[in-house]
């Protein structure tokens, strides 16, 4: 009986351990081009700016584990969401953390709240897990401001060798998008 009991703890912890980090809500493939799918506009009802809420992200909310290394305003099912990309720790199965830079966590949040709608680990790719400027900065020099443009995307990629920001604003009242790479 003390075997039986000491195997089911042993596979519960297993289960536990392999779905650390799991999510009810799957997180759904991202639209192939900034913009695709926006009903007409790229400005929601009611939304964060991520010039509000990027630099106090990593340390109050469970969507990002780490540095931001990305951020993209989507609309999906009728509804706007902000998609996150960030750095995470990855634990071994006697809970060791393991140095891996290419893991990550990718979720989606409501634009208003914030609130986690699904969350994910993920595979970084070469540009995320290069360090540069911080997210932060980058949204500062972007010239976000309100109204006008929103930043509607930051993602690391790679250019000319380089690893930089890719930075889309839009210009809420007409939709135009600008895009731009900062180090």
């Amino acid at each position: 009986m003390g075997a039986r009991r000491l195997l089911l703890a042993a596979v519960s912890l297993v289960a536990v351990v392999m779905c650390a980090g799991c999510s009810a809500a799957s997180v759904p493939q991202p639209p192939a081009a900034v913009g695709e799918n926006y009903p007409g506009t790229c400005l929601p009802a009611e939304l964060s700016w991520p010039s509000d809420f990027i630099e106090s992200l990593p340390g109050e909310s469970p969507a990002v584990a780490g540095r931001i290394v990305g951020l993209r305003l989507e609309y999906v099912d009728s509804g706007w969401v902000w998609r996150l990309r960030s750095e995470a720790s990855r634990t071994d199965a006697f809970g060791e953390q393991v140095d891996d830079a290419s893991f990550g966590r990718e979720s989606i949040v409501d634009v208003r709240t914030l609130q986690v709608i699904a969350s994910h680990d993920t595979e970084l790719t070469e540009a995320e897990q290069q360090v540069g400027t911080d997210a932060y900065d980058v949204v500062q020099q972007s010239g976000e401001q309100w109204p006008s443009p929103l930043v509607i995307e930051l993602a690391r990629v790679v250019e000319d060798g380089q690893s930089v920001w890719r930075v889309t604003t839009c210009d809420t009242e007409t939709s135009e998008h600008v895009v731009q790479t900062m180090p």
